[in-house]
């Protein structure tokens, strides 16, 4: 009989895969290289992601304590080498890489997370140079931030003590300064420094190295903590050629500790040297701003003296003089012109007064009067008469003349219009007749338009 083939469950079977797989050597320790893709980083800190080529893909998973070592920001598209161990993944039956050290192909780990890290904060403009803060000229005292017993520290306060000349003082703020987990210190240490009394300046050095070694100074909050300090910041960090985010984000960046000291610390010396030459320079340009503003200050008083009042004065009085006796001549020759005046005008007064002339002018006014009194009584005759003649011909014109003789004047009783002609005259009508003594109203009985002959009779 045919054996039939043994019935597995699908736990059974994906045990099987897994124990097959944790057999093989080769698997438990795996270096591949491929593509990033589906990335995703959620809160736990693990770190889920695709390795893929042009035929194939293979699902990672990096968790938080390997992922926190890992030194760059992984990126969808990057190319990366990936080491660590395959297994099964129970709940999907599928294998995937379980990832403990990541890093990009083709350039180191450290050197892809420093190029990350000074993009973003120049994107940010923390290395702006309108940012930087300038050195003090002079500054009382500086603080050293680095380890206290590497090199760095006595070759900055040998360089102090020279330039300084007692005059500058240094003050060691010790941190660590290699290895992992220092980069909080160092940022402690340049908080420390800056509430130090007297501080000016805060030099942050120490020897050179590898990349590895000068690490903690690419850490992005000591970059931070550097821009927030209250006094500059000179970094000194490495070799010349050795560059870290700390020395962008300074305020100076020196090629070494010893020149950090030199570009912090003036040479007293020469400075008091340039103070002394200045000094006699000083002294020689306020002798010849002295001697040049004396000169000016005599000439100004000859000017002055040559125009003053005091000593204008007798001249000034003179002419007043002159001008007084003038003032006084031509007012009494104007008072003797004015006199003259007066007499002619008080003669020709006397001769037009009224006065002189009242007899004559009374004389002529009685004549006028008479004159006119007689001019007067024969106006009036003359008018009485021609008054009388128009009387008379009114008279004899008028109808109230024609009424005396015993005629009688017929009027339209409605229009006041003097009836000359039955014309117009209808039936009804109304008439009032004027007689020499009263007058009558009458109605038309009837009209007779008959013509009338010479002595006023009907035809």
């Amino acid at each position: 009989m045919e054996q039939r083939p043994r019935v597995f469950s699908v736990t059974d079977l994906t045990l099987m895969v897994r124990g097959a797989i944790a057999g093989v050597p080769e698997l438990e320790d795996v270096l591949v290289e491929g593509e990033l893709s589906n990335l995703r980083m959620p809160g736990s800190g693990h770190i889920y992601f695709t390795l893929k080529d042009k035929n194939a893909s293979v699902r990672c998973v990096c968790f938080r304590r390997e992922a926190a070592r890992i030194p760059f920001h992984p990126q969808n598209g990057m190319v990366v080498m990936a080491h660590g161990r395959v297994d099964v993944y129970e709940v999907d039956g599928a294998y995937q890489l379980y990832v403990d050290r990541l890093e990009p192909a083709g350039v180191g780990a450290l050197a892809l997370a420093l190029q990350q890290i000074m993009a973003r904060l120049r994107a940010e403009g923390l290395f702006d140079e309108s940012r930087k803060r300038a050195l003090p000229v002079l500054p009382r005292r500086v603080a050293v931030v680095t380890s206290s017993t590497g090199a760095a520290v006595r070759d900055v306060c040998t360089v102090v003590r020279r330039r300084g000349r007692g005059a500058v003082g240094a003050v060691v703020v010790p941190t660590p300064v290699q290895g992992e987990g220092v980069a909080p210190m160092i940022v402690n240490a340049l908080r420390r420094a800056q509430e130090l009394p007297d501080v000016d300046v805060i030099l942050l050095v120490r020897g050179g190295g590898s990349l590895e070694d000068l690490w903690a100074f690419n850490d992005e909050q000591l970059a931070r903590a550097i821009r927030e300090t209250r006094v500059p910041v000179v970094c000194g960090v490495g070799h010349e050629t050795d560059v870290t985010v700390a020395d962008f984000a300074a305020d100076r960046r020196a090629p070494t500790p010893s020149a950090a000291a030199e570009m912090a610390v003036p040479d007293v010396g020469l400075l008091r040297q340039d103070v002394a030459a200045r000094a006699v320079r000083l002294r020689q340009a306020l002798r010849q701003e002295l001697t040049l503003k004396r000169r000016e200050l005599l000439a100004s008083a000859s000017r002055l003296a040559a125009v003053s009042p005091e000593r204008r004065l007798p001249q000034m009085r003179q002419q007043l003089d002159a001008q007084v006796m003038r003032l006084r001549h031509a007012v009494l020759q104007d008072v003797a012109l004015k006199r003259r005046r007066l007499q002619e005008l008080q003669s020709g007064l006397a001769r037009s007064s009224p006065a002189a002339r009242l007899p004559a002018e009374r004389e002529g006014l009685r004549r006028r009067r008479a004159a006119l009194d007689a001019a007067a009584r024969a106006l009036v005759a003359s008018r009485r008469g021609r008054l009388a003649a128009a009387q008379a011909t009114l008279n004899a014109l008028s109808p109230l003349s024609t009424l005396e003789r015993g005629y009688s004047i017929t009027l339209d009783d409605s229009t006041g219009a003097v009836v000359t002609s039955t014309a117009g005259l209808t039936p009804g009508a109304r008439l009032r007749t004027l007689l020499r003594q009263g007058r009558a109203v009458s109605e038309v009985v009837a009209v007779d338009g008959g013509d009338r002959g010479a002595d006023g009779s009907t035809g």
